[in-house]
């Protein structure tokens, strides 16, 4: 449920029109989310290798740090708290609080607040125990979901039976024929289309890594993280190509293209002026369930950080009555809100999106390089009891051809964005690099052993 709702948030009903533009044929488009959920699954049964044999708080500050040094580990750590996971959490909260002023006369800087307010609402849920934070995230996922596939079974029901479906405000136009015809005209595929869709789909499953920050508060993680990390990419692949489906089918791809917010568009052709408002709900619940799994997460990285004498010491601190990390939780609130007011945290994100691939693709390695340290025996010999790092409770399916493909694709991904975007990649680039000063400087201050 955490993975699942970090990873359904504003994305999927934002970026069908770029895969749209890119590919203009709908069977393409639904190709490529399918081809993005290949490559996340591939990613998280690699990451879930390390965090079945590694499960404590931090996920790959932690992996990163034992494969390469602490430097690495706490780099990764870093970049979050100073922009990846905070703008995300920033970004998730703007997007939720535009959306809520559909319901609500809010002004620009009333915008602002009310996204600042969910961020430390949702902090205080964390910070009261695990149990509230997951209980919280299992409710609102459950009803996005139900939500997202009520809007797939009327794009069903409007394309099977088309004017006899009476909730369709504009029958005629869901039909079966949009998901196999390309618009008049549609250019033939290149490599740089083909990049140029992938990253809105890729974009949308970033989360599946979420999982692993929480090992040392999950249950049996030698079985537990693994499957989690194939059911929830599952149960996101099947939902996102069900909805760009939806789409599809009472669109077509060429007004799936023109459209400015898909799902609203869709909405309203299959409710009316009504669909404007479920859509608007819609998106509301996605992202508050969104914003919940990042701020639930994100704080067990700092935490994991201050532990290792490479934060400040306080974060390290764990409430005494209700047994959380409640200190790294506020810590990421303050930076967070922080963002909603500067009006820059989405261009901040952009800067460094190429810094998580970048340390995706670490991770990876990771996997080879501890492999080899620890001279783990074959799949078929009983792993070891004994807790330590060089334990294999579970092995990536495919060693070491899924892994060794996840590594060249996120380097790929990593030089598309870099060479699309140089000025942002630079500014990301400088951003990450502050961790630098900033690890002399924790190092330092920390008592030696």
């Amino acid at each position: 449920m955490v993975n699942v709702g970090v990873m359904v948030g504003s994305a999927i009903f934002l970026t069908a029109g770029d895969v749209a533009r890119a590919l203009p044929h709908p069977l393409a488009q639904l190709g490529m989310w399918v081809v993005a959920a290949v490559f996340s699954l591939a990613g998280a049964l690699t990451i879930a290798e390390l965090g079945a044999a590694m499960p404590q708080a931090g996920g790959l500050t932690v992996y990163l740090g034992e494969a390469f040094g602490k430097f690495w580990g706490f780099l990764y750590g870093w970049s979050l708290f100073t922009v990846i996971q905070t703008a995300a959490i920033a970004a998730v909260a703007v997007a939720f609080a535009t959306y809520a002023s559909h319901f609500l006369p809010l002004s620009p800087l009333g915008v602002q607040l009310l996204a600042a307010a969910v961020v430390a609402l949702l902090t205080a849920i964390n910070a009261l125990g695990v149990r509230e934070g997951v209980l919280t995230q299992n409710v609102f996922t459950v009803a996005k979901l139900a939500a997202m596939l009520g809007l797939v079974a009327l794009a069903l029901a409007g394309a099977l039976f088309g004017d006899s479906f009476a909730g369709s405000a504009e029958r005629s136009t869901a039909s079966w024929a949009n998901l196999t015809e390309a618009p008049p005209g549609a250019a033939s595929f290149t490599w740089v289309a083909l990049g140029a869709a992938a990253l809105g789909p890729l974009f949308a499953f970033d989360g599946w890594i979420t999982t692993s920050y929480l090992g040392g508060e999950v249950k049996r993680p030698a079985r537990t993280l693994p499957l989690a990390a194939l059911a929830s990419v599952a149960v996101v692949a099947v939902l996102y190509v069900a909805v760009n489906g939806a789409y599809l089918l009472v669109l077509g791809s060429a007004e799936v293209a023109r459209a400015p917010r898909t799902a609203a568009r869709t909405a309203e052709v299959l409710l009316g002026p009504r669909g404007a408002d479920l859509a608007a709900l819609l998106v509301v619940v996605a992202t508050f369930g969104a914003l919940n799994g990042n701020i639930l997460a994100g704080a067990r990285v700092l935490y994991a950080l201050a532990q290792e004498g490479l934060f400040w010491r306080r974060v390290a601190r764990v409430h005494p009555r209700f047994g959380t990390p409640a200190a790294a939780l506020a810590a990421q609130g303050l930076v967070s809100a922080a963002l909603v007011f500067t009006g820059r945290f989405d261009q901040l994100l952009a800067s460094c999106l190429f810094a998580s691939w970048l340390f995706y693709a670490l991770g990876g390695i990771a996997v080879f390089v501890l492999r080899r340290r620890s001279r783990i025996p074959p799949a078929t010999s009983p792993a070891p009891a004994t807790g330590s790092t060089s334990d294999r409770p579970y092995r990536v399916w495919g060693y070491p051809v899924v892994p060794a493909l996840f590594i060249a694709f996120a380097l790929a991904l990593l030089a598309a964005t870099v060479a699309a975007a140089p000025r942002d990649a630079a500014v990301g680039l400088f951003l990450l690099l502050t961790g630098v000063p900033a690890y002399f400087l924790f190092k330092r201050s920390t008592p030696a052993p």
